[in-house]
């Protein structure tokens, strides 16, 4: 079996980097989600945890870049995995994963019990439609251009202050 994290150590800050690949943040979520999973939640939740470990924590949770596609955020590597499936619920994955740290662990708990009883429609207004603030999604986006990545700072910002306003009950 292959590692799906890899230790670098970063000397900026002296701690130890642990990112996953965002498939297996994926994979975490339609293994562990007590509701139906869709492409289009699994993408969805993904990134929302992305985006929590960085404002919580700092890290970035995953190495894939996300991008501004038309319909939100997507980390194209889920997408192309999960496509078959268009509208319809995933079905069992073979997946046998490292263990995530705790912190990451707390954040995809954490994310699934609060946002994993979402459709995926609502997911994705939320992730690149709130009138409230701007997105990363609404700050990145240009129309007509797909693959625009999310610098990871405008993320971890963003969530931050939804961390601080509203913990994970957005």
């Amino acid at each position: 079996m292959s590692q799906s994290f890899v230790t670098v150590n970063d000397s900026s800050t002296g701690y130890d980097d642990y990112r996953r690949h965002a498939l297996d943040v994926a994979n975490y979520f339609v293994e562990h989600s007590h509701y139906t999973k869709t492409p289009l939640q699994i993408q969805k939740l993904t990134y929302i945890a992305h985006g929590y470990m960085l404002g919580i924590h700092g890290k970035s949770l995953v190495f894939d870049q996300a991008e501004a596609w038309e319909h939100g955020p997507v980390f194209p590597k889920v997408y192309h995995e999960f496509k078959k499936w268009k509208f319809t619920p995933i079905g069992k994955v073979r997946y046998t994963p490292d263990p995530f740290t705790s912190d990451q662990q707390n954040v995809l708990d954490n994310v699934l019990a609060f946002y994993g009883r979402f459709c995926g429609y609502y997911l994705s207004q939320i992730t690149h439609d709130n009138s409230d603030t701007e997105t990363p999604w609404k700050k990145c986006y240009v129309y007509g251009a797909s693959h625009t990545p999310i610098p990871d700072t405008v993320t971890q910002s963003y969530y931050k202050q939804l961390y601080n306003e509203h913990g994970y009950d957005y």
